[in-house]
């Protein structure tokens, strides 16, 4: 008779807790269908068919899970939520804004093009951003173009003849992206230090945005033969700065410079400084102008992106000095003269 009771609890037990976990589940789905409509209405999503819907549902709920993971692993952070990505996985993430980057130097070498005048014994400024100094353009959007190096390095450029000139002028990145050739491959990817080479062997003139407009797609180049007035790198370098934080941040209080990084998880960032970042040279995919710094209880520096003003704070993405996060010291290009 015990035993007997003792089962027919069990099943009742048993019974509940199925039932209280079916409650849960639908509970679950429900909360995640609201947040999908409030992010439909938010980003202004649309999709063809009520399949497209259901998928876009699924990967929604998919980045859900995935930014409780990363709060998890940044100890309750709140860099990371629902951006205008979250209806992609990870994979067509990376296919459409990231590209594989591997550093155009070795571990420890650094590459040098002209002769820099530069000293990296300067002391180090508390902070410095070079926007409130007028030398920063907008932030742009490369849309599903592959074009961050392109994007980057043209945004150093604007930034560093601005220092020189007094003027900031805005530049072609479409240039970049259709007459570059060799390992870069317009939308499909490419180097910073590879463009930056290609300028200055070829004596190359980065034309003015109106010159020569982007519109982020590959097309065929059209320079001629006596090209717009525009400006010409005469010298660059490319640092392996790796736990040299310290001269990465001095490079900074003389001009913005262009990094290669991992923006994986950048793919969820909604603000706040990025921490617990994977650093490592295999992780790389995405290139962005550095265009200032904060030390202090809480150092970052302050990255220029390129994924429009709708995507973290205004367009840009704050990434924690120390530990190289994201990568960030692999790979440092830093133009020395325009002219």
């Amino acid at each position: 008779m015990v035993v007997s009771n003792i089962l027919r609890t069990s099943v009742v037990v048993g019974g509940v807790v199925l039932i209280l976990f079916f409650l849960m589940a639908i509970t679950k789905n429900n909360q995640e269908q609201r947040e999908f409509e409030q992010f439909i209405r938010m980003f202004n999503k649309s999709y063809v068919n009520s399949t497209e819907r259901n998928i876009r549902f699924k990967r929604f709920q998919a980045s859900l899970n995935n930014i409780r993971l990363l709060r998890h692993s940044c100890n309750g952070c709140s860099s990371y939520g629902i951006t205008k990505f979250s209806d992609l996985s990870p994979e067509e993430f990376t296919k459409t804004h990231l590209t594989p980057i591997s550093p155009r130097i070795s571990r420890t070498e650094t590459f040098n093009m002209g002769k820099s005048k530069r000293s990296t014994t300067t002391a180090m400024l508390s902070n410095i951003d070079w926007r409130d100094k007028g030398v920063v353009t907008s932030v742009r959007n490369q849309k599903n173009c592959g074009a961050c190096w392109a994007v980057s390095a043209v945004e150093m450029i604007e930034s560093v003849y601005a220092i020189k000139t007094g003027v900031l002028q805005t530049f072609s990145v479409q240039e970049m992206i259709d007459c570059s050739g060799g390992i870069n491959q317009g939308c499909l990817g490419g180097s910073v230090a590879y463009l930056l080479l290609w300028l200055v062997e070829n004596n190359i003139t980065v034309l003015k945005e109106e010159n020569y407009p982007t519109i982020y797609a590959d097309q065929i180049c059209t320079l001629s033969q006596t090209p717009d007035e525009g400006v010409k790198i005469k010298s660059f370098l490319t640092l392996n700065l790796m736990n040299r934080e310290d001269l990465l941040v001095t490079y900074l209080s003389k001009s913005p410079v262009s990094v290669a990084l991992n923006a994986l998880p950048w793919q969820y960032y909604v603000g706040g400084i990025i921490s617990q970042c994977d650093n490592s040279i295999e992780s790389l995919n995405h290139a962005a102008e550095i265009v200032g710094y904060q030390l202090g209880v809480n150092p970052y520096y302050i990255l220029k992106n390129s994924w429009g003003t709708n995507f973290g704070n205004d367009g840009y993405v704050y990434v924690a000095i120390g530990n190289n996060e994201c990568g960030i010291g692999w790979e440092v290009d830093v133009i020395t003269n325009v002219v």
